[in-house]
């Protein structure tokens, strides 16, 4: 995720950062299906996206505590 997507993160809110949660478990559920069945060429997506979730749920949890 680039820097400049992260600024425009900290601006959406909770419900927004939420569904974008949301969306990138299905991703990555899916990518994990392809992966196994051999199915996926590039397989560091599945880091990648697993990375992206990271962040949104660390947004997340920085707006619940007020920070």
């Amino acid at each position: 995720m680039k820097k400049k997507d992260l600024k425009e993160l900290h601006h959406q809110n909770r419900q927004e950062l939420q569904k974008l949660a949301q969306k990138i478990k299905e991703e990555l559920v899916k990518l994990r299906m392809d992966k196994h069945a051999g199915r996926l060429k590039n397989v560091h997506l599945v880091e990648t996206k697993r990375h992206d979730l990271a962040i949104v749920k660390t947004i997340l949890k920085e707006k619940e505590l007020g920070l």
